[in-house]
């Protein structure tokens, strides 16, 4: 009979770390290793309950344990100032990425795998998630101070300094965050560095409502009611500390500054965001969603505040999707498809940006101020980080599709030209017909007001056709096709309401058809036009087709100022590193160090810029090699990877290109 027996017994383990050359002054340096206090060892694999090593010299009995510095040269990071707790770098980096692939991703979630990877292999698996979350942003705040000592800038774009095309704001409701009266205030790590401090937001929007006289109530713009439209706002519920958050990005999808929304989206939140990038950039166009109500505010107030002067001198520019939602006449004014030298910018960049925003709040909405702050800023990071890496593909591709756009655009109106027979002139003629046509504001809430009602006829049969034209072009998804059914529907019945007006009135000489006849001719003819003169209909086609032109020839020379503008940023961050980097080695050798730094600390920001330094050159030859082709004209897009782009295959350089289902406004 076989009789087997096991044994349990404890195994000291040690943490592996780097063993110093020597602890002390003997010549032959035969040394112990022994097991010092115990301390536990958080990794991708979990828990690790290890001891310090502790050496010894045989010799001279001299002692020798591994203090902060040690840990951290060997790569590890302490969870508290006596690092009881203390976590392997490999592991932040990998919930860093993780955050950034997947911002839905929870810390509980993460700790969790952690603990179930303990459990796995039979060791004590609590991991104290608080902890955890705490180490991780002080390193990743450690991080950032490194980068900032080699100029590293996340929130700056390449290709817009110091002459940006267009930079948009809108909100995100989304990134609420609930109300916690009993948690401690702590002060965040990234305080002001992408998310404003409140303290400086609420004195801003103090300063410009006691400087004027605040109207209440939500703007309206044709037949639409928009939410965004306020100069004043209340604090729509007790339970929100923060009821959303407003951004601003660039055309290249690059997140620039953003505020907490403490009472709902208000004028003031943009002008804040407008006002403070104009401190960094030259910007052309302002992009907003309701520009139409915006400017005329911006202007009020730049006439009672002297110092915000310089924000009126941007362009306009109503983002294109949004414009839908506007009146027919709005949209030929203020609509950036329509807007001289913006290229084929759509406006819509940062409603991209917030689809991928409204992800993270999944978690920060439970979060402390303070955290919330700090993630978010890491998450802006993270997208601003992917996007700067493809920028030069992304440009380069945007260019050559630019091309092929244009040409079919310019055979386009050649075929219509053709169809029509009209001369460039006349057609030129159409356009500034429409653009008249546009900014003639009658009243046409008089029912005895004949021209106002048959502007109001007009724009109404025009916006109603448009919407039917684009009901399947534009919108993949039931629930946004049945948001423009209903304002068709809506829309119907205020044009038969104003037929049924216009009919009634004692100067018609001729009745207009029902609006349904209206509706299904393909070309109505209006009583008040001229005899031979085409409809508003025909004009206003016409006119998109030819300022589709005018966009994309912009477009080609916009990217042609881009893409230098991108080089010449990396060729001076590569200039002033390399400057930075001789007078650090001069310092060093002469042994003298300006900066009140040790010689360690001096020896090891000279590491820093030196990799910095590697780096950038590494992806100055990338974008080199990219750029070159369209000095050479080989302008294939086949040599480049389909996933080369990431999220920039998602923003298409067509004007009509419709908007992520999540960042469609609630009120379109």
């Amino acid at each position: 009979m076989l009789v087997m027996f096991f044994f349990f017994f404890s195994l000291a383990c040690l943490l592996p770390i780097q063993q110093p050359q020597n602890i002390c002054s003997c010549v032959a340096q035969n040394m112990s290793v022994s097991a010092g206090r115990l301390v536990h060892l958080i990794n991708i694999n979990g828990r690790h309950d290890l001891s310090l090593p502790v050496w010894r010299c045989i010799t001279c009995h001299k002692t020798w344990t591994p203090e902060l510095q040690d840990l951290i040269q060997s790569g590890y990071w302490p969870g508290s100032f006596a690092f009881q707790t203390i976590y392997q770098i490999d592991l932040f980096t990998s919930f860093e990425q993780f955050k950034v692939t997947a911002p839905g991703l929870s810390r509980q979630a993460f700790v969790n795998m952690l603990e179930n990877r303990s459990r796995t292999f039979g060791r004590i698996d609590t991991i104290c998630g608080k902890t955890f979350q705490k180490a991780f942003l002080e390193w990743t705040y450690c991080r950032h101070e490194k980068e900032k000592l080699s100029g590293v800038d996340h929130f700056l774009c390449p290709a817009c300094v110091p002459d940006a095309v267009a930079v948009s704001a809108d909100g995100n409701r989304k990134l609420y965050r609930f109300n916690k009266a009993k948690e401690v205030e702590e002060q965040p790590f990234y305080e002001g560095i992408f998310i404003a401090k409140d303290e400086d937001v609420a004195a801003f929007v103090d300063f410009i409502q006691q400087n004027t006289n605040p109207v209440k109530g939500r703007g309206t713009c044709g037949q639409s009611t928009w939410a965004a439209a306020r100069e004043t706002s209340k604090k729509s519920s007790n339970k929100l500390d923060e009821e959303g958050l407003e951004v601003a990005v660039c055309r290249h999808n690059i997140l620039l500054k953003g505020l907490n929304m403490k009472r709902g989206e208000i004028f003031a939140s943009p002008m804040f965001l407008q006002n403070e990038v104009a401190t960094k950039t030259n910007c052309r166009f302002f992009c907003t969603d309701i520009m139409c109500r915006y400017w005329p505010y911006l202007q009020k107030v730049a006439q009672a505040v002297p110092r915000l002067q310089p924000l009126t001198e941007m362009k306009p520019f109503l983002s294109v999707m949004h414009a839908k939602g506007h009146s027919t006449s709005c949209e030929v004014q203020w609509s950036g498809k329509n807007q001289t030298g913006a290229g084929t910018t759509i406006g819509e960049e940062v409603e991209q940006v917030n689809s991928f925003l409204s992800r993270v709040a999944l978690t920060t909405k439970y979060m402390s101020k303070a955290a919330r702050v700090d993630m978010i800023t890491l998450h802006a990071k993270g997208w601003n980080e992917r996007k700067r890496k493809n920028l030069h593909i992304y440009l380069f591709k945007r260019y050559i599709k630019t091309g092929q756009k244009m040409k079919e655009a310019k055979e386009d109106v050649e075929a219509v030209q053709a169809v029509l027979a009209k001369s460039k002139i006349e057609l030129q003629q159409w356009v500034c017909d429409v653009k008249q046509w546009a900014t003639q504001v009658p009243d046409g809430s008089r029912t005895d007001d004949p021209v106002g009602l048959q502007h109001q006829i007009e724009g109404l049969y025009l916006g109603i056709q448009q919407k039917k034209r684009d009901l399947y072009w534009l919108t993949d998804r039931n629930k946004q096709r049945h948001k423009v059914r209903r304002r068709i529907v809506e829309e119907k019945k205020k044009l038969s309401d104003a037929i049924s007006k216009y009919n009634s009135l004692p100067t018609s000489t001729k009745a207009l058809n029902s609006a349904d006849d209206l509706l299904a001719a393909e070309t109505p003819i209006w009583p008040w036009e001229m005899v031979g003169d085409a409809s508003l209909a025909m004009k206003k086609k016409v006119f998109d087709k030819l300022m589709q032109v005018q966009r994309l020839e912009e477009e080609e020379a916009i990217l042609v100022e881009e893409m230098k503008r991108h080089w010449d940023h990396i060729c001076r961050r590569v200039k002033d590193l390399n400057d930075q980097t001789d007078a650090l080695s001069d310092g060093l050798t002469t042994k003298t160090y300006p900066l009140g730094l040790s010689e360690d600390a001096y020896c090891g920001l000279l590491c820093l810029l030196r990799k910095q330094l590697h780096d950038l050159k590494t992806e100055k030859q990338r974008v080199k090699e990219v750029y070159h082709r369209l000095v050479t004209g080989w302008d294939s897009l086949d040599v480049l990877e389909e996933d080369d782009c990431g999220d920039y295959e998602s923003m298409s350089t067509d004007s009509y290109e419709s908007a992520d289902e999540d960042s469609v406004d609630p009120h379109f």
